[in-house]
């Protein structure tokens, strides 16, 4: 692949980041508006940036009241599962153009791209992948938006592509420096952060057979038919160990100043931070 279809960053924005998830369908304008600041920044640093968002509290609750995942063949009623379809990836791209508004207010040559126009599973695997659209966009100077999405699925008639499997994908097919998540807390937790005793983790460190080596505990919202924090732990995991080491994974908090280090910079920052955690491969031979 040309050197010029390569990305420097691919950026997730977390549906916790730009959304309140406990709350149908509401968008959080501050989140989405520090998001796109930073992609600023990265572009005028000359940074290629592809960058992918969550949907919160928009779509995951219809996906999951009509079954949208598990497709329709199989299904009581597959009139309403395609209904479901149809209202899930409604929502969707309501969050969609509210956070491609807010990149191109920054000033962000920002272009949606959704996934169920090119991009097709067998199973949940990933089969199609219409990542051509995305490489053409970046040579053009373009910055793709990409996102969580209901799919063609060949066996089961549709299923949810979560935006972290179209990430995966994406570093397989493109010269990827590191991948950054932008979420509402500080990073990644040794249990979830709102019990007590959370240890803040600066660091995850993942064997070379893809084992992390410190032990976390996640839970997995209601509403969420992706697989929350544990999706996204074995989405760094398979980053970094098939792209043997290459590519660092970052979970951050939106807005802060960590964020922006490791954005333009690759690194954590030195001495005191906002946060910040990296997930990255055993380098013991």
């Amino acid at each position: 692949m040309s050197c010029e279809a390569m990305a420097d960053v691919i950026m997730k924005f977390g549906g916790s980041a730009v959304t309140d998830k406990g709350n149908f369908e509401t968008f959080r304008e501050a989140g989405a508006a520090a998001a796109a600041q930073l992609v600023k920044k990265m572009v005028e640093a000359g940074l290629k940036v592809v960058l992918v968002h969550g949907a919160g509290s928009f779509g995951h609750p219809q996906a999951k009241k009509f079954g949208v995942k598990k497709g329709w063949v199989d299904a009581g009623d597959a009139d309403q599962v395609k209904r479901g379809f149809s209202l899930t990836r409604t929502s969707c791209l309501k969050l969609h153009t509210k956070i491609l508004q807010q990149l191109m207010d920054a000033g962000v040559p920002a272009v949606g791209v959704s996934p169920c126009s090119g991009w097709v599973t067998h199973g949940g695997n990933v089969v199609e992948a219409g990542v051509r659209q995305v490489t053409n966009l970046l040579q053009d100077g373009f910055v793709p938006l990409l996102h969580g999405d209901c799919v063609r699925d060949q066996l089961t008639g549709c299923t949810i592509l979560s935006g972290d499997t179209v990430i995966k994908v994406l570093c397989k097919e493109l010269g990827v420096k590191r991948v950054v998540f932008l979420t509402d807390v500080l990073g990644i937790y040794d249990q979830p952060p709102h019990l007590p005793g959370a240890k803040f983790m600066s660091q995850i460190i993942v064997s070379k057979d893809g084992k992390m080596k410190q032990r976390i505990e996640t839970e997995l919202q209601s509403c969420d038919v992706t697989g929350g924090v544990n999706l996204k732990l074995d989405t760094a995991r398979d980053i970094v160990t098939e792209s043997g080491g290459a590519i660092p994974v970052f979970v951050c908090l939106v807005g802060s100043h960590t964020a922006e280090v490791i954005c333009l910079q690759g690194r954590q920052p030195e001495g005191p931070s906002d946060g910040g955690t990296v997930i990255m491969l055993d380098q013991e031979k």
